[in-house]
C-alpha cells in the first residue's frame, strides 16, 4: 500500500471517529415500520455519497491533488449520517462491505466506473467529475428534501446539501 493511500485512509478513519459520535445525536427513536420509499431514499443516498468518496479516492490516487483528500475525507462523514439515519430507521445499509469502486446496485456500479474513465483522462477531466459528482448531490438531496421528509432526515439532508455545496464553491 502506497503512502498516499495509507495516509487517505487515516483521514478517512479520523474523520469517522471525530464525527461519529456526534451524528449519533441525529439519531432520535427507532422505526419499526420505515416507509419503502423512506428506505429506498436512504439507501440510495449513501450508495451516492460512497460514490463521491469512491470516486475522489480513486481520483486522488492519480492526481496528487489535496482538494480530492479533503473531500473524500467529507464524504465519509456524509456516509456516517446517512447511515446513522440507516441504523435510526433499521434499514440495512447496501454499502457494508464493498471496497472502494465496488457497489453491489449495478446503477452505482455504472456511474463510479463512468465517472473514473472521465477523469482519468486528465486532471481537467478529473476536475469536471468533482463537479458533476456535486452537481448530482445538490440536486438529488433538494429534490428528497422538497418532496418532504421527517425532521431528522430533512436536518441531516440540508447539512449535507451545505457540504455539497462548500464542495461544488
Amino acid at each position: 500500500m502506497n503512502t498516499k493511500t495509507t495516509r487517505r485512509m487515516l483521514v478517512g478513519v479520523t474523520a469517522a471517529a471525530l464525527v461519529l459520535p456526534a451524528s449519533l445525536l441525529v439519531a432520535t427513536s427507532v422505526q419499526a415500520d420505515t416507509d419503502p420509499t423512506t428506505a429506498d431514499l436512504l439507501q440510495a443516498m449513501v450508495a451516492e455519497e460512497k460514490v463521491a468518496h469512491d470516486v475522489y479516492v480513486t481520483l486522488g490516487d492519480m492526481y496528487d491533488v489535496p482538494t480530492f483528500d479533503r473531500i473524500a475525507a467529507s464524504e465519509v462523514r456524509h456516509q456516517d449520517a446517512v447511515r446513522t439515519l440507516l441504523d435510526t430507521y433499521d434499514v440495512a445499509d447496501p454499502t457494508v462491505g464493498d471496497a472502494v469502486g465496488e457497489f453491489d446496485d449495478p446503477v452505482f456500479q455504472a456511474m463510479y466506473d463512468d465517472m473514473v474513465a472521465q477523469g482519468s483522462e486528465s486532471l481537467d477531466e478529473a476536475a469536471q467529475v468533482g463537479i458533476a459528482i456535486e452537481e448530482l448531490d445538490i440536486a438529488d438531496l433538494q429534490a428528497a428534501i422538497d418532496a418532504g421528509q421527517p425532521a431528522d432526515i430533512e436536518r441531516v439532508f440540508t447539512n449535507l446539501l451545505n457540504g455539497s455545496q462548500r464542495h461544488l464553491a
